[in-house]
C-alpha cells in the first residue's frame, strides 16, 4: 500500500484523505494531461498524414509525366504504379481518419470521466478543458476534414484513371 502511496506523491500530487484519494485540482491537472496528449497525438498524425499525401501525389504526378517509354516492363510498371498510388493514399487517409476519431472519442471519454469524479459546482472552479463547445467543435473541422478531401481527391483521380 505505501508503494501506491509513494507513486503517487513521487508524481508530485496532493493525496488526501485515504489512499488513492486525489484532490480535485489534481485530477483536474491528470485529466487535462491525458486530453493535451490526445491532442498532440492528433496533430501528429495529421501532419504526418499531409506529408506523405504531398509526397504521393508527388510520386504521381512523375508517373503521370513519365510517359510510355522504355520496354514493356517498365511501362507494366509505370501503369500498376499509376494505379496503386491512390489506393496507397485512401488507405492512408481513411487509417489516419479513424485514428484521429479515436483521439477524439479519448478526448470526449476523458472529460466524460472528469465530469462524473469532481461534482459541477466544484469542476466550474477550474477553465472550461478545451474550451467552449462551439470552439471545441470547430477546432475538428481540419482534423476531420483534411482526411476526407483527400481521400475524394485520390477516389477521383483512381475512377478517372480506370477509365
Amino acid at each position: 500500500m505505501d508503494a501506491v502511496m509513494c507513486w503517487w506523491v513521487d508524481m508530485g500530487l496532493n493525496v488526501t484523505g485515504e489512499l488513492g484519494r486525489v484532490s480535485d485540482l489534481d485530477e483536474y491537472g491528470l485529466v487535462r494531461g491525458q486530453i493535451e496528449f490526445e491532442a498532440n497525438l492528433i496533430a501528429q498524425r495529421l501532419s504526418w498524414f499531409v506529408a506523405a499525401q504531398s509526397f504521393l501525389f508527388t510520386a504521381y504526378a512523375i508517373t503521370l509525366n513519365a510517359g510510355p517509354k522504355g520496354s514493356q516492363d517498365f511501362q507494366y510498371q509505370q501503369q500498376l504504379v499509376y494505379h496503386l498510388i491512390p489506393v496507397v493514399a485512401m488507405a492512408s487517409g481513411v487509417l489516419i481518419y479513424l485514428t484521429i476519431v479515436g483521439g477524439f472519442i479519448a478526448q470526449k471519454n476523458l472529460r466524460d470521466y472528469l465530469a462524473r469524479k469532481i461534482p459541477a459546482e466544484r469542476l466550474a472552479a477550474f477553465p472550461a478543458i478545451q474550451g467552449a463547445v462551439l470552439t471545441r467543435n470547430l477546432g475538428k473541422a481540419a482534423p476531420l476534414g483534411l482526411p476526407l478531401v483527400f481521400v475524394g481527391v485520390w477516389l477521383y483521380l483512381f475512377v478517372r484513371g480506370l477509365a
